[in-house]
């Protein structure tokens, strides 16, 4: 490998031997080196090599100002969550986590809690990210000797899932709003309370996320249930009045009118509840 440009002591933006984009990090490997210069492999603790090479572009501009250990970090914990987590990460979270790491770093050492305020809805909806987020505070705090408060594991949590629904309007923020609402909508017309230890609100909620998903990144599933529907919609007037609603909210906010397979899907699982 060659080095393109010095980011810091630690870290180079360089050349591997098939003149792809890469990051390269190790103790002391930018400190006297200069663009053309060998990398002695030797040298190297971790090279980041992104497929999206505006990735690389964005991932070598946070490293320029990111401290080593973070990046550090930043490595173990995604490879943490890769192992952890059944859905694919987008190597945009490499960046995007780093960048936030080391600002949540320098609130923690300055004693300021910035809570997220979803961080209930990310512990319920996600507790698979949220375990892992738990777990990366612990890594950060090795590799920094900062202490974390435990509500940032609710900010890390948003990374993974953003990382893992690949960002955009399917942003963690808004998936976790959205899946709010609608299971929100259903509780309050039934005036039931959920149990998160109950196998069909564990089921419930997944599938609304999914469904929340879909409607965000502006996908649907449309099988032309419309037969189906009708049927149940008789069967099951109390539920449907609740489809309805919902199918109202998707409407007025996000403008996307729920397709018959949809609404077929959500009763099934709302009509658990009544």
């Amino acid at each position: 490998m060659i080095v393109r440009r010095v980011l810091n002591n630690s870290v180079v933006d360089a050349l591997d031997d098939a003149m792809r984009e890469v990051i390269v990090l190790g103790r002391g490997i930018g400190f006297h080196a200069h663009p053309g210069d060998h990398i002695d492999p030797a040298s190297v603790e971790k090279v980041f090599r992104l497929d999206d090479s505006a990735q690389g572009t964005h991932l070598a501009q946070v490293a320029a100002h990111v401290p080593a250990d973070i990046l550090r970090a930043t490595d173990e914990i995604v490879t943490l969550a890769r192992d952890r987590l059944s859905e694919r990460l987008s190597d945009s979270i490499y960046a995007a986590l780093a960048d936030h790491l080391a600002f949540a770093v320098q609130r923690a050492r300055e004693d300021v809690d910035l809570a997220s305020a979803l961080e209930g809805e990310v512990r319920r909806f996600y507790p698979n990210e949220y375990a892992v987020a738990l777990e990366a505070l612990a890594v950060v705090e090795r590799a920094t000797g900062t202490t974390m408060p435990s509500a940032e594991a609710a900010n890390v949590a948003l990374h993974l899932i953003t990382a893992e629904v690949g960002g955009g309007d399917g942003s963690a923020a808004a998936l976790t709003t959205f899946t709010r609402d609608v299971l929100d909508i259903v509780r309050l017309r039934f005036g039931i309370s959920y149990d998160d230890a109950d196998p069909a609100y564990a089921r419930f909620a997944t599938h609304v996320r999914y469904f929340a998903q879909r409607v965000l990144s502006g996908t649907e599933i449309d099988r032309d249930d419309a037969d189906l529907m009708n049927v149940l919609r008789e069967q099951m007037p109390r539920v449907f009045a609740v489809i309805d609603r919902i199918d109202a909210y998707t409407r007025d906010v996000h403008d996307h009118a729920m397709t018959s397979t949809e609404k077929v899907y959500i009763a099934m699982h709302v009509s658990r509840f009544v």
